[in-house]
């Protein structure tokens, strides 16, 4: 059993450092709010263990966790964590970036087994029924009760027993290597949080002229900006639905403030022509701009099949070349895992253009699409 430590204070971060430094292998996870009870993205708790010690660490308490930033970079230890990555991408926008990473979900899906996510692998493998009540508590109030800290630490030291579990299994199956380059993959790529600029769905864009796209990317972006103001997600201050309506003239700017969904300052004198100068100023720059409010239609080459052409063309594609594929995969690791190797998506990808079968980083993925293409004689040369 780990001796559970919460730490509050930067002197006794050090100590744990310290600690975690000694160990060959840690585990790790992150509790945030993403934009469910405050706006943005915003790290709330980190627990990191050693078989032995967990440690729950309070990052609204210690603003300076450059010391354990600093271990997730340098330390050679292997980093344990379950499907890490939302953690990734928060951990990445604060500029550290752990190497050495081990997702025991990747043992989980090549291992084929349906049903991957932490509480239930740990109920297979190990026998140990998760409490899941406080997943979705609001993790940036504080003082957190003693059921939320054991509930953190439950999600680090049993990461221990189950790789080890998964590992027995991989070896067993002779896919070891296969895990190890997704662990390699994994540790090596960056993630990026896009700038929230553009709030357009694809529909929008095909659909709406420039002239519209510019005025409801503007509105979804002045809701975004008071959000900001008050620290609440998007979807507090006005209900996507209401943007829509009023870029669409259905509601008046006179009857927002008292819309069903609508945030309660917004309610507050002054609001109103808040929007009204908002809304002038929108449409002043679209006409400053020369948009056009016709809906631009892509003109044809002459013998250039259209969307419908197209689609028929990449489905063929997938019923006579990938799909088979993908069954070979799947007759030889299982269907879970062929999702790994050759996903829906990656086929897509492929049939467009976006990614060469060539350019897939895991070795041994471009591995099995080659033996199962000349096992079924079939050329994927065009997307080599």
């Amino acid at each position: 059993m780990s001796q559970i430590h919460y730490i509050s204070l930067a002197a006794d971060l050090a100590k744990a450092v310290r600690v975690l430094s000694a160990a060959p292998v840690i585990a790790f996870d992150l509790e945030f709010d993403r934009d469910r009870f405050s706006y943005g993205f915003r790290l709330c708790l980190l627990q990191v263990a050693t078989p032995s010690d967990c440690f729950i660490i309070d990052p609204l308490a210690i603003k300076d966790l450059q010391p354990l930033y600093q271990f997730f970079e340098t330390s050679t230890a292997r980093k344990l964590a379950h499907c890490p990555g939302e953690d990734l991408r928060l951990l990445h926008s604060l500029q550290c970036y752990p190497t050495h990473l081990c997702d025991t979900e990747i043992y989980a899906k090549l291992l084929n087994y349906e049903q991957t996510s932490l509480s239930n692998m740990l109920l297979q493998k190990c026998g140990v029924a998760l409490n899941k009540r406080w997943q979705t508590s609001n993790w940036a109030k504080r003082p957190l009760v003693e059921d939320q800290i054991l509930y953190a630490a439950d999600d680090v030291i049993h990461l221990f027993g189950l790789e080890e579990e998964l590992r027995k299994e991989a070896n067993a199956k002779g896919i070891q290597a296969y895990i190890d380059e997704e662990q390699e993959v994994l540790s090596q790529t960056r993630y990026q949080l896009e700038p929230k600029t553009d709030f357009l769905k694809k529909s929008d864009r095909l659909y709406l002229s420039p002239y519209d796209q510019f005025v409801l990317n503007q509105l979804f972006k002045l809701r975004d900006q008071l959000a900001q103001r008050f620290n609440k997600p998007a979807h507090y201050i006005m209900p996507e639905a209401l943007v829509r309506d009023l870029w669409a003239e259905k509601v008046a700017i006179k009857e927002l403030c008292a819309s069903p969904g609508i945030y309660p300052a917004l309610r507050k004198p002054g609001m109103q022509q808040e929007w009204e100068r908002a809304w002038k100023q929108i449409h002043e720059a679209a006409r400053q701009q020369g948009l056009s409010k016709k809906r631009q239609r892509k003109e044809l080459a002459p013998g250039e099949p259209n969307g419908y052409q197209r689609r028929e063309s990449a489905e063929a594609v997938k019923k006579e070349i990938f799909a088979p594929i993908q069954k070979w995969i799947a007759e030889r690791l299982g269907e879970q895992a062929m999702r790994v190797v050759l996903s829906s998506g990656a086929v897509s990808d492929i049939i467009q253009g976006d990614l060469k079968i060539s350019a897939i980083r895991q070795p041994y993925r471009r591995q099995l699409i080659t033996e199962a293409a000349e096992a079924l004689r079939i050329s994927v040369q065009a997307w080599w």
